[in-house]
Protein backbone atom coordinates (compact mmCIF):
# COMPACT_ATOMS: atom_id res chain seq x y z
CA UNK A 1 0.00 0.00 0.00
CA UNK A 2 2.82 2.41 0.82
CA UNK A 3 4.33 1.98 -2.65
CA UNK A 4 1.02 2.88 -4.29
CA UNK A 5 0.73 5.92 -1.99
CA UNK A 6 4.24 7.07 -2.92
CA UNK A 7 3.46 6.71 -6.61
CA UNK A 8 0.38 8.89 -6.09
CA UNK A 9 2.44 11.50 -4.21
CA UNK A 10 5.06 11.48 -6.98
CA UNK A 11 2.36 12.08 -9.59
CA UNK A 12 0.78 14.84 -7.52
CA UNK A 13 4.15 16.57 -7.02
CA UNK A 14 4.68 16.48 -10.78
CA UNK A 15 1.34 18.20 -11.36
CA UNK A 16 2.07 20.87 -8.76
CA UNK A 17 5.52 21.53 -10.24
CA UNK A 18 3.98 21.98 -13.68
CA UNK A 19 1.40 24.43 -12.34
CA UNK A 20 4.06 26.48 -10.57
CA UNK A 21 6.17 26.62 -13.71
CA UNK A 22 3.27 28.10 -15.67
CA UNK A 23 2.66 30.64 -12.89
CA UNK A 24 6.30 31.78 -12.56
CA UNK A 25 7.44 35.08 -14.10
CA UNK A 26 9.36 34.71 -17.43
CA UNK A 27 12.66 35.86 -15.89
CA UNK A 28 12.51 33.14 -13.23
CA UNK A 29 11.02 30.42 -15.38
CA UNK A 30 14.15 29.88 -17.49
CA UNK A 31 16.33 29.67 -14.36
CA UNK A 32 14.11 26.93 -12.98
CA UNK A 33 13.70 24.88 -16.15
CA UNK A 34 16.88 22.85 -15.65
CA UNK A 35 16.08 22.01 -12.02
CA UNK A 36 12.45 21.26 -12.87
CA UNK A 37 13.46 18.89 -15.66
CA UNK A 38 15.82 17.09 -13.30
CA UNK A 39 13.12 16.73 -10.66
CA UNK A 40 10.62 15.47 -13.21
CA UNK A 41 13.16 12.91 -14.48
CA UNK A 42 13.81 11.73 -10.91
CA UNK A 43 10.10 11.48 -10.19
CA UNK A 44 9.51 9.45 -13.34
CA UNK A 45 12.35 7.06 -12.57
CA UNK A 46 11.17 6.60 -9.01
CA UNK A 47 7.61 6.00 -10.17
CA UNK A 48 8.79 3.41 -12.69
CA UNK A 49 10.91 1.74 -10.00
CA UNK A 50 8.05 1.42 -7.52
CA UNK A 51 5.85 0.03 -10.28
CA UNK A 52 8.51 -2.57 -11.04
CA UNK A 53 8.65 -3.49 -7.34
CA UNK A 54 4.88 -3.92 -7.23
CA UNK A 55 5.17 -6.25 -10.21
CA UNK A 56 8.14 -8.15 -8.69
CA UNK A 57 10.43 -7.15 -11.56
CA UNK A 58 13.45 -6.95 -9.28
CA UNK A 59 16.17 -6.47 -11.91
CA UNK A 60 14.31 -3.63 -13.62
CA UNK A 61 13.58 -2.01 -10.27
CA UNK A 62 17.24 -2.10 -9.19
CA UNK A 63 18.42 -0.51 -12.41
CA UNK A 64 15.88 2.30 -12.09
CA UNK A 65 16.68 2.84 -8.41
CA UNK A 66 20.41 3.12 -9.18
CA UNK A 67 19.62 5.95 -11.59
CA UNK A 68 17.59 7.75 -8.90
CA UNK A 69 20.41 7.31 -6.36
CA UNK A 70 23.02 8.71 -8.75
CA UNK A 71 20.96 11.88 -9.22
CA UNK A 72 21.32 12.67 -5.47
CA UNK A 73 17.91 14.30 -5.47
CA UNK A 74 14.97 14.31 -3.07
CA UNK A 75 14.22 10.64 -3.71
CA UNK A 76 17.74 9.34 -3.27
CA UNK A 77 17.45 8.10 0.33
CA UNK A 78 14.14 6.36 -0.38
CA UNK A 79 15.70 4.75 -3.44
CA UNK A 80 18.57 3.41 -1.32
CA UNK A 81 16.12 1.72 1.03
CA UNK A 82 14.11 0.20 -1.80
CA UNK A 83 17.33 -1.05 -3.40
CA UNK A 84 18.12 -2.89 -0.15
CA UNK A 85 14.58 -4.27 -0.19
CA UNK A 86 15.01 -5.51 -3.78
CA UNK A 87 18.37 -7.11 -2.97
CA UNK A 88 16.76 -8.93 -0.04
CA UNK A 89 13.98 -10.18 -2.30
CA UNK A 90 16.61 -11.49 -4.73
CA UNK A 91 18.29 -13.42 -1.91
CA UNK A 92 21.35 -11.16 -1.77
CA UNK A 93 21.35 -10.63 1.97
CA UNK A 94 24.90 -9.29 2.33
CA UNK A 95 24.31 -6.74 -0.45
CA UNK A 96 21.09 -5.62 1.26
CA UNK A 97 22.88 -5.14 4.59
CA UNK A 98 25.64 -3.14 2.90
CA UNK A 99 23.06 -0.97 1.12
CA UNK A 100 21.38 -0.22 4.46
CA UNK A 101 24.80 0.71 5.87
CA UNK A 102 25.22 3.05 2.89
CA UNK A 103 21.91 4.71 3.77
CA UNK A 104 23.15 5.35 7.34
CA UNK A 105 26.42 6.83 6.09
CA UNK A 106 25.00 9.00 3.32
CA UNK A 107 21.67 10.04 4.87
CA UNK A 108 21.96 9.88 8.69
CA UNK A 109 18.74 11.91 9.15
CA UNK A 110 16.63 9.99 6.63
CA UNK A 111 13.11 8.95 7.54
CA UNK A 112 13.88 5.64 5.80
CA UNK A 113 16.46 4.55 8.37
CA UNK A 114 13.86 2.85 10.54
CA UNK A 115 12.64 0.88 7.52
CA UNK A 116 16.17 -0.28 6.82
CA UNK A 117 16.66 -1.22 10.46
CA UNK A 118 13.53 -3.36 10.36
CA UNK A 119 14.70 -4.97 7.13
CA UNK A 120 18.07 -5.71 8.70
CA UNK A 121 16.38 -7.42 11.66
CA UNK A 122 14.46 -9.67 9.28
CA UNK A 123 17.56 -10.49 7.23
CA UNK A 124 19.67 -11.35 10.27
CA UNK A 125 16.96 -13.56 11.73
CA UNK A 126 16.75 -15.61 8.56
CA UNK A 127 20.52 -15.89 8.35
CA UNK A 128 20.81 -17.26 11.89
CA UNK A 129 22.44 -14.11 13.28
CA UNK A 130 19.51 -12.34 15.01
CA UNK A 131 19.75 -8.76 16.22
CA UNK A 132 19.67 -8.54 20.01
CA UNK A 133 16.75 -6.41 21.26
CA UNK A 134 18.93 -4.80 23.94
CA UNK A 135 21.01 -3.14 21.21
CA UNK A 136 18.02 -1.29 19.78
CA UNK A 137 17.07 2.10 21.22
CA UNK A 138 13.86 2.58 19.27
CA UNK A 139 10.93 0.79 20.94
CA UNK A 140 9.39 -0.37 17.66
CA UNK A 141 12.67 -1.88 16.52
CA UNK A 142 13.26 -3.43 19.92
CA UNK A 143 9.92 -5.23 19.60
CA UNK A 144 10.69 -6.28 16.03
CA UNK A 145 13.99 -7.75 17.15
CA UNK A 146 12.31 -9.48 20.06
CA UNK A 147 9.56 -10.91 17.90
CA UNK A 148 12.24 -12.11 15.50
CA UNK A 149 13.94 -14.01 18.32
CA UNK A 150 10.65 -15.55 19.39
CA UNK A 151 9.92 -16.76 15.85
CA UNK A 152 13.35 -18.35 15.75
CA UNK A 153 12.76 -20.13 19.08
CA UNK A 154 15.83 -18.41 20.48
CA UNK A 155 16.36 -19.33 24.14
CA UNK A 156 17.26 -15.70 24.97
CA UNK A 157 13.92 -14.32 23.83
CA UNK A 158 11.74 -15.19 26.81
CA UNK A 159 14.13 -13.83 29.50
CA UNK A 160 14.38 -10.55 27.56
CA UNK A 161 10.60 -10.36 27.30
CA UNK A 162 10.30 -10.95 31.02
CA UNK A 163 12.86 -8.22 31.73
CA UNK A 164 10.81 -5.74 29.67
CA UNK A 165 7.54 -6.68 31.34
CA UNK A 166 8.94 -6.60 34.87
CA UNK A 167 11.33 -3.67 34.34
CA UNK A 168 11.07 0.11 34.12
CA UNK A 169 10.12 0.26 30.45
CA UNK A 170 7.28 2.40 29.14
CA UNK A 171 3.73 1.05 29.44
CA UNK A 172 3.50 1.09 25.65
CA UNK A 173 6.53 -1.14 25.29
CA UNK A 174 5.31 -3.46 28.05
CA UNK A 175 1.91 -3.85 26.40
CA UNK A 176 3.49 -4.64 23.05
CA UNK A 177 5.85 -7.11 24.71
CA UNK A 178 2.83 -8.73 26.31
CA UNK A 179 1.26 -9.10 22.87
CA UNK A 180 4.40 -10.84 21.59
CA UNK A 181 4.36 -13.10 24.64
CA UNK A 182 0.71 -14.06 24.08
CA UNK A 183 1.56 -15.39 20.60
CA UNK A 184 4.17 -17.84 21.95
CA UNK A 185 2.54 -21.22 22.60
CA UNK A 186 5.52 -22.71 24.46
CA UNK A 187 4.86 -23.79 28.05
CA UNK A 188 7.35 -21.34 29.66
CA UNK A 189 5.84 -18.42 27.72
CA UNK A 190 2.27 -19.43 28.56
CA UNK A 191 3.19 -19.93 32.21
CA UNK A 192 4.53 -16.38 32.35
CA UNK A 193 1.48 -15.08 30.50
CA UNK A 194 -0.78 -16.93 32.93
CA UNK A 195 0.92 -15.23 35.88
CA UNK A 196 0.24 -11.84 34.30
CA UNK A 197 -3.39 -12.74 33.57
CA UNK A 198 -3.91 -13.73 37.21
CA UNK A 199 -2.37 -10.46 38.43
CA UNK A 200 0.76 -12.02 39.90
CA UNK A 201 3.03 -9.66 37.93
CA UNK A 202 2.47 -6.03 36.89
CA UNK A 203 -1.18 -5.29 37.87
CA UNK A 204 -1.35 -2.61 35.17
CA UNK A 205 -0.92 -5.32 32.54
CA UNK A 206 -3.53 -7.69 33.92
CA UNK A 207 -6.50 -6.13 32.14
CA UNK A 208 -4.63 -6.07 28.83
CA UNK A 209 -3.65 -9.72 29.34
CA UNK A 210 -7.26 -10.70 30.07
CA UNK A 211 -8.42 -9.20 26.77
CA UNK A 212 -5.53 -10.83 24.89
CA UNK A 213 -6.34 -14.22 26.41
CA UNK A 214 -9.97 -13.97 25.31
CA UNK A 215 -8.97 -12.96 21.76
CA UNK A 216 -6.30 -15.66 21.47
CA UNK A 217 -7.99 -18.64 23.12
CA UNK A 218 -11.68 -18.00 22.62
CA UNK A 219 -14.02 -20.29 24.53
CA UNK A 220 -11.05 -22.21 25.95
CA UNK A 221 -10.36 -19.20 28.18
CA UNK A 222 -13.82 -19.23 29.81
CA UNK A 223 -12.97 -21.23 32.93
CA UNK A 224 -9.73 -19.33 33.58
CA UNK A 225 -11.58 -16.04 33.23
CA UNK A 226 -14.33 -17.23 35.59
CA UNK A 227 -11.68 -18.17 38.16
CA UNK A 228 -10.11 -14.71 37.88
CA UNK A 229 -13.54 -13.09 38.28
CA UNK A 230 -14.36 -15.08 41.40
CA UNK A 231 -11.05 -14.32 43.10
CA UNK A 232 -10.54 -10.67 42.17
CA UNK A 233 -11.72 -7.74 44.27
CA UNK A 234 -10.75 -5.20 41.60
CA UNK A 235 -13.79 -3.75 39.83
CA UNK A 236 -11.85 -2.92 36.65
CA UNK A 237 -10.46 -6.44 36.44
CA UNK A 238 -13.95 -7.88 36.86
CA UNK A 239 -15.29 -5.58 34.14
CA UNK A 240 -12.47 -6.74 31.85
CA UNK A 241 -13.55 -10.33 32.45
CA UNK A 242 -17.17 -9.45 31.65
CA UNK A 243 -16.05 -7.72 28.47
CA UNK A 244 -14.06 -10.83 27.57
CA UNK A 245 -17.12 -13.02 28.11
CA UNK A 246 -18.74 -10.98 25.33
CA UNK A 247 -15.72 -11.55 23.07
CA UNK A 248 -15.86 -15.33 23.54
CA UNK A 249 -19.69 -15.47 23.48
CA UNK A 250 -19.85 -16.93 27.01
CA UNK A 251 -23.57 -16.38 27.58
CA UNK A 252 -23.74 -18.72 30.57
CA UNK A 253 -20.91 -16.91 32.38
CA UNK A 254 -22.47 -13.50 31.79
CA UNK A 255 -25.84 -14.76 32.94
CA UNK A 256 -24.32 -16.12 36.13
CA UNK A 257 -22.64 -12.79 36.85
CA UNK A 258 -25.81 -10.83 36.13
CA UNK A 259 -27.90 -13.05 38.42
CA UNK A 260 -25.51 -13.42 41.36
CA UNK A 261 -23.25 -10.34 41.41
CA UNK A 262 -23.80 -8.33 44.61
CA UNK A 263 -22.16 -5.17 43.28
CA UNK A 264 -24.91 -3.23 41.38
CA UNK A 265 -22.40 -1.61 39.03
CA UNK A 266 -20.93 -4.96 37.99
CA UNK A 267 -24.40 -6.47 37.67
CA UNK A 268 -25.37 -3.61 35.35
CA UNK A 269 -22.19 -4.19 33.33
CA UNK A 270 -23.02 -7.90 32.95
CA UNK A 271 -26.56 -7.00 31.92
CA UNK A 272 -25.22 -4.59 29.30
CA UNK A 273 -23.06 -7.32 27.78
CA UNK A 274 -26.07 -9.66 27.70
CA UNK A 275 -27.88 -7.03 25.65
CA UNK A 276 -25.00 -6.95 23.17
CA UNK A 277 -25.36 -10.73 22.86
CA UNK A 278 -29.09 -10.33 22.12
CA UNK A 279 -30.09 -12.34 25.20
CA UNK A 280 -33.56 -10.74 25.49
CA UNK A 281 -35.41 -13.65 27.10
CA UNK A 282 -32.70 -14.03 29.76
CA UNK A 283 -32.76 -10.30 30.45
CA UNK A 284 -36.54 -10.38 30.79
CA UNK A 285 -36.28 -13.23 33.30
CA UNK A 286 -33.78 -11.22 35.36
CA UNK A 287 -36.01 -8.13 35.14
CA UNK A 288 -38.95 -10.00 36.59
CA UNK A 289 -36.87 -11.66 39.31
CA UNK A 290 -34.87 -8.68 40.57
CA UNK A 291 -36.00 -6.02 43.01
CA UNK A 292 -33.02 -3.76 42.19
CA UNK A 293 -34.09 -0.64 40.36
CA UNK A 294 -30.51 -0.09 39.19
CA UNK A 295 -30.41 -3.51 37.56
CA UNK A 296 -33.81 -2.90 35.95
CA UNK A 297 -32.52 0.40 34.52
CA UNK A 298 -29.51 -1.47 33.18
CA UNK A 299 -31.74 -4.04 31.49
CA UNK A 300 -33.89 -1.32 29.90
CA UNK A 301 -30.70 0.22 28.49
CA UNK A 302 -29.38 -3.21 27.43
CA UNK A 303 -32.52 -3.86 25.36
CA UNK A 304 -31.42 -1.08 22.99
CA UNK A 305 -28.47 -3.16 21.78
CA UNK A 306 -30.63 -6.27 21.31
CA UNK A 307 -32.37 -5.14 18.11
CA UNK A 308 -36.01 -5.81 17.26
CA UNK A 309 -36.58 -8.24 20.13
CA UNK A 310 -35.23 -5.64 22.52
CA UNK A 311 -37.58 -3.05 21.06
CA UNK A 312 -40.49 -5.44 21.59
CA UNK A 313 -39.54 -5.96 25.23
CA UNK A 314 -39.29 -2.18 25.69
CA UNK A 315 -42.76 -1.77 24.21
CA UNK A 316 -44.16 -4.14 26.82
CA UNK A 317 -42.49 -2.21 29.65
CA UNK A 318 -43.53 1.14 28.16
CA UNK A 319 -47.16 0.05 28.39
CA UNK A 320 -47.17 -2.00 31.58
CA UNK A 321 -44.31 -1.03 33.93
CA UNK A 322 -45.88 0.38 37.14
CA UNK A 323 -42.79 2.38 38.15
CA UNK A 324 -43.16 5.71 36.28
CA UNK A 325 -39.41 6.36 36.05
CA UNK A 326 -38.70 2.94 34.58
CA UNK A 327 -41.67 3.25 32.25
CA UNK A 328 -40.43 6.59 30.91
CA UNK A 329 -36.93 5.20 30.43
CA UNK A 330 -38.41 2.32 28.41
CA UNK A 331 -40.42 4.78 26.29
CA UNK A 332 -37.35 6.91 25.52
CA UNK A 333 -35.27 3.87 24.61
CA UNK A 334 -37.90 2.65 22.16
CA UNK A 335 -36.88 5.36 19.71
CA UNK A 336 -33.27 4.17 19.68
CA UNK A 337 -34.06 0.43 19.70
CA UNK A 338 -37.02 0.22 17.33
CA UNK A 339 -36.70 3.24 15.06
CA UNK A 340 -39.67 3.63 12.74
CA UNK A 341 -41.10 0.26 13.80
CA UNK A 342 -41.65 1.64 17.31
CA UNK A 343 -43.64 4.65 16.11
CA UNK A 344 -47.18 3.13 16.24
CA UNK A 345 -46.70 2.01 19.86
CA UNK A 346 -45.25 5.40 20.81
CA UNK A 347 -48.16 7.28 19.23
CA UNK A 348 -50.63 5.04 21.03
CA UNK A 349 -48.92 5.72 24.37
CA UNK A 350 -48.97 9.48 23.68
CA UNK A 351 -52.70 9.44 22.83
CA UNK A 352 -53.70 7.41 25.90
CA UNK A 353 -51.36 8.85 28.52
CA UNK A 354 -52.41 11.49 31.01
CA UNK A 355 -48.90 11.66 32.45
CA UNK A 356 -47.09 14.70 31.08
CA UNK A 357 -43.65 13.21 31.76
CA UNK A 358 -44.54 10.08 29.78
CA UNK A 359 -45.70 12.28 26.91
CA UNK A 360 -42.37 14.09 26.97
CA UNK A 361 -40.66 10.72 26.88
CA UNK A 362 -42.63 9.85 23.72
CA UNK A 363 -41.57 13.14 22.13
CA UNK A 364 -37.94 12.35 22.98
CA UNK A 365 -38.28 8.86 21.48
CA UNK A 366 -39.81 10.14 18.24
CA UNK A 367 -37.02 12.70 18.01
CA UNK A 368 -34.41 9.93 18.40
CA UNK A 369 -36.28 7.87 15.78
CA UNK A 370 -36.04 10.90 13.42
CA UNK A 371 -39.81 10.91 12.92
CA UNK A 372 -40.44 14.51 11.91
CA UNK A 373 -43.68 13.62 10.13
CA UNK A 374 -45.51 12.47 13.26
CA UNK A 375 -43.97 15.18 15.43
CA UNK A 376 -45.35 17.83 13.05
CA UNK A 377 -48.80 16.19 13.18
CA UNK A 378 -48.65 16.09 16.98
CA UNK A 379 -47.60 19.74 17.15
CA UNK A 380 -50.55 20.79 14.99
CA UNK A 381 -53.01 18.80 17.13
CA UNK A 382 -51.54 19.56 20.56
CA UNK A 383 -53.63 21.99 22.68
CA UNK A 384 -51.28 22.17 25.66
CA UNK A 385 -48.90 25.13 25.05
CA UNK A 386 -46.07 23.56 27.10
CA UNK A 387 -46.28 20.24 25.26
CA UNK A 388 -46.42 22.03 21.90
CA UNK A 389 -43.31 24.08 22.77
CA UNK A 390 -41.54 20.84 23.63
CA UNK A 391 -42.41 19.30 20.26
CA UNK A 392 -41.47 22.43 18.31
CA UNK A 393 -38.17 22.59 20.18
CA UNK A 394 -37.32 19.08 18.95
CA UNK A 395 -38.40 19.86 15.39
CA UNK A 396 -36.18 22.94 15.39
CA UNK A 397 -33.16 20.65 15.87
CA UNK A 398 -34.04 18.23 13.07
CA UNK A 399 -32.45 18.47 9.63
CA UNK A 400 -35.61 17.44 7.83
CA UNK A 401 -37.71 19.10 5.12
CA UNK A 402 -41.03 18.53 6.91
CA UNK A 403 -39.59 20.01 10.08
CA UNK A 404 -38.15 22.99 8.18
CA UNK A 405 -41.43 23.62 6.34
CA UNK A 406 -43.28 23.57 9.64
CA UNK A 407 -40.83 26.09 11.13
CA UNK A 408 -41.49 28.41 8.17
CA UNK A 409 -45.23 27.89 8.63
CA UNK A 410 -44.96 29.04 12.27
CA UNK A 411 -42.87 32.07 11.28
CA UNK A 412 -45.34 33.16 8.60
CA UNK A 413 -48.35 33.12 10.93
Amino acid sequence: MRIHRLVYIVALCGILSLCMAHAAPPALQNAKESSGASDAREDQLYSDATRAINESRWSDAESLLDQVIHQHGNRADAAVYWKAYVEHKEGRSSDALETCAQLRRSYPQSNWLKECNALEIEIRRKSGDPVQPQSEQDEDLKLLALNSLMQGNDANALPILQQIIEGQQSERLKERALFVLAQDESKPAQDLFGQIVRGEKDPNLQIKAIHLMAAARGSEAANTLADIYSKSSNEQVKKAVLDSYLIIDALDKLLQAAQHEADPELARHAVSELGALGAVSQLSDIYRATSSKEVKEGIINAYVAAGDKGAEALGTLASNEPDPELRRRAIRNMGAAGGSSAVPTLLSIYAKSSDEESKRAVIDALFVADDAHDLVAMARAEKDPAAKRDIVGKLALMQNKEATDYMLEILNK
